[in-house]
């Protein structure tokens, strides 16, 4: 049961090296947060997983263009992989991918998991080493949605005492920022209450491009800044350029752990 992995989110990769978003290199930015993984932790972990929005604008040739970026290989892997990266130092790396709100599901399933049919929204789970990963789909849109198929998926997948981690795009706690606040699904309390009770070790989210770390009743949930420009906590929208993170986490003995990493561009 004891293993790390590393959670990365928010790529919004353009199809070219000449598209920029906002002006900032996301291609750039991705490829640097993964040579520092490659130079500081790939050693010591089992996979990365990345929790959405692989690409800016969804359009066949970005996703293309991101395989092509992370050397992927993809030709036996059903959802949520792994893929298997080859990039700035990571050679045949196992990587999850989730979509989130920017990914066009047709395309995403088409381009890294042709093995497994389309479907409007992705709900999946795996097992590794003995902790169960449930991965979540609140849906195509800016805001989430608590589809009646994803709690019934998660409540089948929490029929077991086995030990599980929850994976989504979609954020479920508040920042004090009315514009992502308003995110949150309206009826996210049938989440809650699917999960109360359940041995849930913790939740990772992406979307809001900021790192946090909440507990909501007895479970934690941790968000993550993107390998995009970042968004300020205010009340209005406004993009920022600090630096992107990546987040170790690491169980051991049934406990979980996380570390945050801070990679200069």
């Amino acid at each position: 049961m004891n293993f790390s992995f590393i959670q990365i989110t928010d790529h919004h990769l353009t199809a070219a090296e000449s598209e920029f978003l906002r002006g900032f290199s996301t291609r750039h930015a991705l490829r640097t947060v993964l040579r520092h993984i490659a130079q500081n932790a790939a050693d010591h972990v089992d996979f990365i997983f990345s929790t959405g929005d692989l690409v800016d604008v969804p359009t066949e040739a970005s996703y293309q263009a991101s395989l092509d970026l992370l050397g992927a290989r993809n030709d036996l892997s059903e959802i949520p992989g792994p893929i298997h990266i080859s990039v700035e130092g990571l050679q045949n790396f196992p990587m999850f991918v989730l979509p989130g709100n920017h990914d066009d599901r047709t395309h995403f399933y088409k381009y890294l998991f042709p093995k497994s049919p389309s479907a409007p929204i992705m709900n999946t789970v795996f097992v590794h080493k003995g902790i169960q990963f449930i991965c979540l789909d609140w849906g195509p849109h800016t805001k989430a949605t608590a589809h009646s198929e994803m709690l019934e998926f998660l409540t089948h997948s929490l029929k077991t005492d086995m030990p599980s981690i929850i994976m989504m795009h979609h954020q479920l706690v508040k920042l004090g920022s009315k514009w992502l606040d308003d995110f949150i699904a309206d009826d996210v309390s049938r989440f809650w209450e699917v999960i109360a009770g359940k041995p849930v070790l913790g939740i990772f989210c992406g979307h809001v491009h900021a790192t946090y770390e909440s507990v909501v009743n007895g479970i934690p949930v941790f968000g993550l800044r993107s390998t995009a420009p970042q968004f300020v906590l205010q009340d209005e929208p406004l993009a920022c350029l600090l630096p992107p993170h990546y987040r170790l986490v690491t169980i051991q003995n049934g406990t979980l752990s996380t570390r945050i990493f801070e990679v200069p561009l």
